[in-house]
């Protein structure tokens, strides 16, 4: 049995997938696996930033409303036009819309409210210096510059960073393929009858929820105590995807078959059992290229091995350099007890109070009741005995 931080050590160490080249389409919620480099300038000429006239700007040097200057209006461009048949000279004007590309001899843009126009002539109210209301070629974006760097994940706001530099695909890790099997003869899927002594499959539902979040549609299995059944669908499975999480059969049990059925299968343990109350029977193994997360059946200790084991190690294939939740200190609304050789996980729900972040512990409520008001768990450490109201304490926070 190893604490908490030996087992996310070992997460930590997995190799993320192999990287692949992506459209940008299907690239929302990756990571980047390699620098990005644009392959044009943003803008890719000088442009309006108004809607206006573009003129040179010593033409208009004294222009105000009492002392109006009148241009001769030579022509009109608009977003996407060529500039090659427009040239501004003194005494003339070309009538701009935003993001046109700013004619020859022309140095600034005049906004349209200050000026009127009278056929072909304006008549400017106001002056514009050099360079006013004009966007210069590569001031967002340099041809050539590293617009993404490696790790980071991709964001709406990054896609449409990268269509500006004129990129249109990207190197990213991918999504791991990932099934969950929840094993035991007293569940029954969802919208089947839960007859007496039966359960609902609710621990399959909440981890293939919380995969989906992620991206991830999983595949989803129930299978019933056979040893037999139990190998053959997990030999199955470990083929097909490159994450396995399991739910039940963990412990000592005589209906306990997931670990007998993975050894069966030559596991490679690479921990198992972890010193935190709930979770404490989860396993973390590989069969080949395969990673198995062998998680307790109990709601509580099935969602904490998941939220912080599974998910992580699954993050970590995705190319996330820290795959952990979130860690913050924060006040506790009343003393918690803990144990000298054992982290304590409490569901809680961290909110804003007296202008700080509180954590209220949610022990009152119903197991899978606190699991759903929960965006939270406080830890209280190994060799931590007690943590006194007001106190901080590490929260691990799982939602906004």
């Amino acid at each position: 049995m190893i604490s908490l931080k030996q087992a996310h050590k070992h997460i930590k160490t997995l190799h993320s997938l192999q990287p692949v080249v992506v459209s940008l389409d299907k690239a929302l919620g990756l990571v980047c696996a390699r620098d990005v480099w644009s392959v044009a300038h943003c803008p890719s000429v000088d442009s309006s930033l108004k809607d206006g006239y573009a003129v040179v700007s010593s033409d208009i040097a004294d222009a105000s409303a009492g002392n109006p200057v009148t241009l001769n209006v030579v022509g009109a461009l608009t977003a996407g036009d060529g500039t090659d048949k427009l040239h501004v000279t003194p005494g003339t004007a070309v009538r701009i819309m935003t993001g046109a590309p700013i004619p020859r001899g022309a140095t600034s843009v005049l906004a349209s409210e200050f000026a009127d126009i009278n056929d072909n002539t304006v008549i400017i109210r106001a002056n514009a210096r050099a360079g006013r209301n004009i966007l210069r070629m590569g001031s967002d974006i340099v041809q050539d510059q590293v617009v993404l760097t490696r790790g980071n994940m991709l964001g709406p706001a990054h896609l449409g960073l990268l269509a500006a530099a004129g990129v249109n695909t990207v190197v990213c890790y991918p999504l791991p393929k990932v099934a969950v099997a929840a094993t035991g003869s007293e569940l029954v899927l969802p919208g089947e009858p839960v007859a007496p002594g039966k359960i609902a499959a609710s621990n399959m539902v909440i981890a293939a929820a919380e995969l989906e979040a992620l991206g991830i549609h999983a595949t989803t299995i129930l299978v019933r105590d056979n040893l037999d059944q139990l190998q053959t669908q997990f030999r199955q499975l470990v083929q097909q995807v490159d994450v396995l999480i399991t739910c039940g059969g963990v412990l000592d049990g005589d209906k306990d078959l997931t670990m007998q059925a993975m050894e069966q299968l030559g596991m490679e343990k690479i921990f198992h059992r972890v010193r935190i109350g709930p979770g404490k029977g989860a396993c973390m193994g590989r069969v080949g290229n395969t990673i198995v997360f062998n998680l307790p059946g109990g709601p509580p200790s099935n969602n904490v091995a998941l939220l912080l084991l599974a998910l992580p190690g699954i993050r970590r294939l995705m190319g996330h350099r820290n795959p952990l939740p979130q860690r913050r200190k924060v006040r506790v609304t009343e003393e918690l007890t803990g144990q000298e050789n054992w982290t304590q996980l409490v569901y809680s729900k961290v909110e804003y109070k007296d202008d700080s972040l509180s954590a209220l512990p949610l022990h009152s409520l119903g197991r899978l009741e606190a699991m759903a008001k929960a965006n939270s768990l406080i830890e209280i450490a190994e060799g931590c005995s007690v943590i006194k109201e007001g106190e901080l304490t590490e929260v691990w926070l799982f939602r906004d």
